[in-house]
């Protein structure tokens, strides 16, 4: 027995004047948060397939010409950590990631995590399948070298070739909702990865500090549901000082503790948006993610998303429900 199948979207089924404010929203929703440039078309058509179970998501999306950008300010708004492979199926569309361009054309693959940024720009009519997967998965595979693989895969190279056959093989039926072992399929995905890129496990980290900020984030996340969890706490774990700890979220944008709180509260979004917690109580579900107040909980929480708990919840059961009925 499969899950619900995926999610279709269409510009076809939108008032013309409610289309740009509708783009944007899905896209925020399906990618995270980016700044989206209003399309110079009037008559802008995009269409959009996507389904999600757990951290893995596929996403089949056709668009006019069209771009966007996710810079550090919304990065640091939604602290996604997700990893994409992306499979250009038609078209044109140029990516900069950390202002570094990259062309894409039908049979290209781009590999992109949400915590780098990047913008894009749909040059020609655009058809990609994108797969999506959590970062955190790929740093297990790869300690020390995962966030120097490489960004692009030309259609005729023999990793192109193998990842265009695996994910058109792979996206239909999940798209239908016949698989559903996220971990699975997760860890299917990134095999095939790894021994496409070829990279060197042994490979030296970039700079010593951010092999620190990795390694500090690791035992964070580790730890989110422990209630004392506290700065002075990550660092002896890690053996540096409070003021290093500090220091080495300054690029960031974010302190330490706003990075812990913005963690807890991702978890308890994904949660409460899983149709399996729905036997959870918000409160339970709060705690066990490092929370100790419902009230602060729920006032964080709608200072983060906009929304408070119970209402994210209900709209993430309706969304859910609508996902789940019969498309004619």
């Amino acid at each position: 027995m499969g899950t619900a199948a995926a999610r279709r979207w269409d510009t076809g089924d939108i008032p013309a004047r409610q289309q740009y404010e509708a783009w944007q929203h899905v896209l925020q929703n399906v990618y995270g948060a980016w700044e989206v440039v209003k399309p110079a078309r009037p008559d802008f058509n995009a269409q959009m397939t996507h389904h999600a179970i757990g951290g893995f998501q596929i996403v089949d999306c056709i668009c006019d010409p069209c771009a966007a950008k996710r810079t550090r300010a919304e990065i640091n708004r939604d602290g996604r950590e997700s990893l994409t492979i992306q499979l250009v199926l038609s078209g044109r569309e140029t990516i900069a990631i950390d202002d570094k361009p990259i062309d894409l054309g039908a049979g290209d693959v781009l590999i992109w995590n949400s915590i780098r940024p990047m913008s894009f720009s749909v040059e020609e009519r655009l058809h990609k399948i994108s797969v999506t997967m959590p970062l955190a998965r790929l740093r297990s595979w790869l300690p020390a070298g995962w966030h120097s693989i490489a960004n692009s895969l030309p259609c005729v190279s023999p990793g192109a070739t193998l990842l265009s056959s695996v994910i058109g093989s792979l996206s239909p039926a999940f798209l239908a909702g016949t698989l559903r072992n996220s971990d699975a399929l997760t860890e299917s995905v990134l095999g095939i990865l790894v021994n496409v890129l070829g990279v060197d496990q042994k490979a030296e980290p970039v700079t010593l500090r951010g092999s620190q900020l990795l390694l500090v984030k690791d035992y964070i996340e580790a730890n989110l549901g422990n209630p004392d969890l506290s700065l002075a706490m990550v660092a002896q774990a890690k053996r540096i000082s409070v003021r290093y700890l500090h220091a080495l979220f300054e690029d960031e944008g974010i302190t330490v503790q706003q990075h812990i709180i913005r963690q807890r509260l991702m978890r308890c979004r994904r949660e409460l948006e899983d149709p399996k917690m729905a036997g959870r109580t918000i409160t339970d579900i709060a705690f066990s993610w490092g929370f100790q107040n419902a009230t602060h909980f729920s006032r964080r929480f709608k200072a983060e998303f906009g929304v408070p708990p119970q209402d994210f919840r209900a709209e993430a059961a309706a969304g859910m429900r609508r996902r789940a009925a019969p498309v004619h």
